[in-house]
């Protein structure tokens, strides 16, 4: 199902199994190594020669101090209630013991770990028998479930938002599924792209703002068929192919802007100076220009703070008509950690 399908793309991301771990298996990931965190195929050979298929399947070292100890994570994407689901981990459980041993690549002592997670997101609460909503560690990191067919179960629409991990990608994620309209799906990702920056890097934050917004899209027709989640999620997606990979680069290029656009107003200028003259003409496309400019960064003061410090910028910036102080103010606009701080530095100047 292209549901599901839209899952295991997301999930493809190794950050976002990181951030599972760390944020819904908190108790184990003091001790694993998520540097070695390694994609495993998900597709198993059983004894019948038949294959099966997983959604997804990661691999973890435990660290240093309990060597030769992994932990292989099996992910699965449920839109629907599958009754079946922990006979499914039994079975894949033992396919791909069987799989690693002949690989020779179980741990050192020839032991598989295995964590199965089940990520649910239909309406129906999930009613699947061995579905555990917790699991215990032991003093040596080892980690427990119930039963032997049990499985973790994250019953997305169930979860209590306020008590999700913060700073969590995945959090973030799972709120958004569970978002009603679309002008909360643009707060909680421009919420996103103020944090996760910081914490990962704008390369890597950028991969991952990306590839929500892709999973939003296949996700958002379905979801929300009669509201305007879609055309919003588009809407970010522009902004997204249209921002530059860091807000230093916009610095170095608003100079350049600043004179293209002005040389845009001049030619414009000229040719309707033909019938208006040829110095009205001019200064009406420098006034387009500077106007460009005062909406450039409008946009980018919204995108990194919020819609009222941009509007409250563009009140200020309405009447200026001096290039070079638009371009200091651009300039501030990445300089600033608040929205409260550019509109101070803005008044002061």
């Amino acid at each position: 199902m292209e549901h599901d399908a839209a899952w295991k793309r997301l999930f493809g991301l190794p950050i976002l199994v990181e951030h599972l771990l760390r944020g819904f298996v908190a108790q184990a990931a003091g001790w694993l190594d998520f540097r070695s965190l390694q994609k495993l195929s998900a597709s198993w050979a059983g004894a019948d020669r038949q294959q099966r298929h997983g959604d997804a399947a990661w691999r973890v070292n435990y660290c240093k101090r309990k060597p030769g100890r992994s932990l292989v994570l099996l992910l699965e994407f449920q839109s629907t209630v599958d009754k079946s689901m922990a006979s499914r981990v039994l079975r894949y459980a033992g396919m791909a013991h069987d799989e690693l041993r002949r690989q020779g690549a179980l741990d050192a002592d020839r032991e598989l770990r295995l964590l199965p997670v089940v990520v649910y997101s239909g309406a129906p609460v999930w009613s699947a028998p061995g579905g555990a909503t917790g699991i215990s560690v032991s003093d040596d990191g080892e980690l427990m479930l119930p039963l032997p067919y049990s499985y973790l179960s994250l019953d997305v629409r169930r979860l209590e938002q306020h008590h999700l991990p913060s700073r969590n990608i995945v959090s973030t994620v799972f709120k958004l599924d569970a978002l009603e309209t679309s002008e909360k799906v643009v707060l909680q990702m421009r919420d996103l792209s103020d944090w996760l920056p910081k914490e990962v890097g704008s390369a890597r934050a950028n991969i991952v703002f990306s590839a929500i917004l892709e999973w939003l899209v296949s996700m958002a027709p379905k979801r929300h068929p009669d509201s305007g989640t879609a055309l919003a999620v588009a809407k970010l997606q522009r902004e997204v192919r249209d921002r530059e990979k860091s807000m230093a680069l916009l610095a170095e290029r608003m100079k350049q802007w600043e004179a293209d656009w002005l040389q845009q107003g001049i030619e414009q200028g000229i040719e309707q100076g033909i019938n208006q003259g040829i110095e009205q003409g001019i200064n009406q496309g420098i006034d387009r220009g500077l106007a460009q400019e005062r909406e450039l960064l409008r946009r980018q003061a919204e995108l990194k703070f919020d819609a009222a410090t941009a509007e409250e910028l563009a009140r200020r910036l309405a009447a200026v008509t001096d290039a070079a102080r638009l371009t200091e103010v651009g300039c501030r606009i990445i300089d600033c950690g608040t929205g409260a701080e550019l509109l101070a530095r803005t008044d002061s100047s």
